[in-house]
């Protein structure tokens, strides 16, 4: 039985309307096969050239048609083959580890892979927009001017600033030290009821997972690079001080990772900036040392003491409260994490939830605790009815000591239905039952009057730091720091008594305790490029002394002489020539209490 018969038997319609005359039949059986299925299968376009193969160029055109089936069925099959094969590694010869995008290694991965020069090449990829902090190091070279060419313009920075490309969704391959890793990012959308958060809406959220795989039935290559990229992503955290503040409402309720966002990366700011009395400047080093000690949550558990250690900060604005906490945030290395506990949106149980997210060790920083208002009850309905009321004292006969300030603030809280932080919920998430073990709570005020006993009291505030205005000495020291001769780098050490209770030598935050009982704590410094003087480096230590005796003793802060010298941060000689009218020009100023500079 020849095709023709076969294919009239199976299609006889269709063989009906083909006209293969019987003397061609061995030449045009394909031929009549072809002109039949083309237009079955769409693909009438294929006739004229079929017959242009066929007639003009002498071609079998059903031995191309032949080669593209055989074609096309052995890509099917080495595809089955391959997906089989391909699935038989992965699942009993390699090994994998998945990285959710909710923690952290997800950064240090991302990271780190957006400067492989494999994966910058790559055909598939995520653009980002990178923008540089106030302190990351800048090409001075090509500066913009204005039109006059005297004043810097920075109109086209963003332009110049190159945009940052990571993997995008989908599968990757690179090659590390040797060894050779897939990466699949993928990124579904989750829907959230709001079930964790009160009266907040279902949203969807993005959720991305990483998968690392190499070959191999053990997982610690990919281990290895984990371990590596971290220590990139934090290669130069050392000489950085970052500072969190809680995340916006809508993402504090996931929690973890999501609980805080970076909002600086700072230099470490220098142990000699804080204008600070020496002795009590020790103490406070001395004593976050050993807390920090690793021997002593052993030590605090065998005693029964909870491990929390609380410092209060006291004294007039600008005298360098929050300067020292940052300064010892930099020589323990410790991040910072800032909290208002004037934010409009944070309750009770998102203060709790920011103190249980906190890492192991960390530095807490409560800015200027005397404005949030934190009263007993008793206290509060006792303020508010005599604002009310204007009673007057039984004993005495005279009005009860109230001010405006205090009227506004209880008729305010009365208002607001008990929004916000109280003061037992403030307690609570400081030492309460489930509160957060090894951190470093710094709470600073200007009126440490206004504080409750409550917060205040021992085991809640271990030491307290009175601040003071500048003596002549400090305003010495200040002037000195500003017009010092430059230097690249210094390396400044502080010898800090310790006990050490199990051990004759440990390693301690950044230095390293002797049998001698004292800790060597070296922090490494920059300092930056002040421009040549009007004086000689010689000359500064007498210039010093003569710009000291002009300042009064405790009358200004600290703060207040440092933007007096900023003004002349390249003219010493001007700043001890100015002195002495903008000392009389503050001290009329603060006479009549006026917000107005006279001298500046």
């Amino acid at each position: 039985m020849d095709i023709n018969s076969l294919f009239r038997g199976v299609f006889p319609t269709m063989a009906a309307n083909m006209t293969i005359p019987a003397e061609n039949a061995s030449a045009d059986n394909m031929r009549g096969l072809a002109e039949g299925i083309l237009p079955m299968l769409g693909l009438r376009g294929l006739l004229p050239m079929y017959g242009v193969l066929g007639s003009w160029l002498g071609l079998d055109p059903t031995f191309l048609l032949t080669a593209f089936g055989g074609f096309w069925a052995l890509n099917k099959l080495l595809r089955q083959l391959y997906h089989i094969g391909y699935g038989l590694i992965t699942e009993y010869l390699m090994c994998n580890i998945h990285i959710s995008s909710t923690d952290d290694m997800y950064l240090h991965l991302m990271r780190w892979l957006a400067v492989q020069p494999k994966m910058v090449s790559s055909r598939s990829l995520t653009a980002e927009t990178v923008s540089k902090t106030a302190w990351d190091h800048e090409d001075d070279t090509n500066l913009s001017k204005d039109l006059t060419g005297n004043y810097l313009n920075f109109s086209n920075q963003e332009a110049m600033a190159p945009p940052r490309f990571v993997p995008a969704v989908g599968l990757h391959n690179f090659w590390w030290q040797g060894t050779y890793y897939r990466l699949h990012r993928k990124q579904a959308s989750i829907f959230d009821d709001g079930s964790s958060g009160a009266g907040m809406a279902g949203i969807f959220k993005d959720k991305e997972d990483l998968v690392i795989s190499c070959l191999g039935r053990s997982p610690e290559r990919i281990k290895e690079l984990l371990k590596y990229c971290k220590e990139q992503y934090f290669k130069n955290h050392h000489a950085r001080t970052i500072i969190k503040r809680p995340s916006p409402q809508n993402l504090r309720r996931y929690g973890g990772r999501h609980s805080w966002q970076q909002v600086a990366d700072r230099p470490v700011r220098d142990m000699r900036t804080v204008v600070l009395d020496h002795q009590q400047k020790h103490q406070v080093l001395a004593d976050i040392n050993e807390y920090l000690h690793p021997a002593t949550p052993r030590w605090y558990a065998n005693r029964g003491i909870p491990l929390r250690r609380g410092y209060l900060f006291h004294g007039p604005p600008g005298t360098g409260k929050t300067s020292l906490s940052f300064a010892l945030a930099g020589v323990f290395g410790l991040d910072i994490y800032v909290i208002s506990l004037l934010e409009p949106t944070l309750t009770e149980e998102d203060l709790s939830t920011l103190f249980n997210s906190l890492p192991r060790r960390c530095v807490v920083l409560l800015e200027d605790i005397d404005t949030a208002g934190l009263r007993r009850p008793a206290e509060e309905f006792e303020t508010a009815e005599a604002a009310k009321t204007g009673s007057k004292d039984e004993a005495t006969g005279t009005p009860n000591d109230w001010k405006v300030s205090d009227l506004a603030k209880a008729l305010k809280k009365e208002g607001d239905d008990k929004k916000g932080i109280s003061l037992s919920g403030l307690l609570n998430a400081i030492d309460g039952v489930a509160s957060h073990e090894g951190r470093v709570l710094i709470m600073t005020t200007n009126v440490p009057e206004r504080l409750d006993a409550a917060l205040t009291r021992p085991g809640r505030v271990d030491l307290q730091v009175g601040f003071t205005n500048a003596t002549r000495e400090q305003a010495r020291e200040l002037f000195v720091r500003m017009y010092e001769a430059d230097q690249s780098r210094r390396q400044q050490a502080y010898l800090l008594p310790y006990t050490n209770r199990d051990s004759k030598e440990v390693v301690v935050a950044n230095g390293k305790a002797g049998s001698n009982g004292y800790i060597k704590v070296s922090e490494t410094q920059s300092t930056i490029n002040s421009g040549d003087l009007d004086i000689s480096p010689e000359k500064l230590p007498q210039v010093a002394n003569e710009f000291a005796d002009k300042i009064p003793n405790g009358a200004f802060s600290p703060a207040e002489i440092q933007g007096f010298l900023l003004k002349r941060k390249k003219h010493p000689l001007k700043a001890l020539e100015d002195a002495d009218k903008w000392v009389e020009g503050m001290k009329r100023q603060k006479a009549s209490k006026s917000k107005i500079l006279d001298v500046q």
